[in-house]
């Protein structure tokens, strides 16, 4: 069984495809706010994906001591 930061993880990506495949399939006004705002909720998926990494990387390089 996978541990929750990599099943986060997973699930994150897998949202973030998920929800821009849906985006291209099925443009509603095709203008450039909806353009604006799709690509706004895909980055927010990559920040997030991106901060998980990042604390995943610290508690790996953290010294346990401390």
């Amino acid at each position: 069984m996978t541990n929750l930061p990599d099943r986060l993880l997973a699930r994150l990506k897998a949202e973030q495809a998920a929800y821009a495949l849906t985006s291209l399939q099925r443009p509603n006004q095709r203008d450039a706010f909806e353009f604006g705002f799709r690509s706004g909720v895909v980055a927010g998926y990559e920040i997030s994906i991106n901060i998980l990494l990042s604390l995943l990387q610290e508690e790996r390089n953290s010294d346990p001591d401390l």
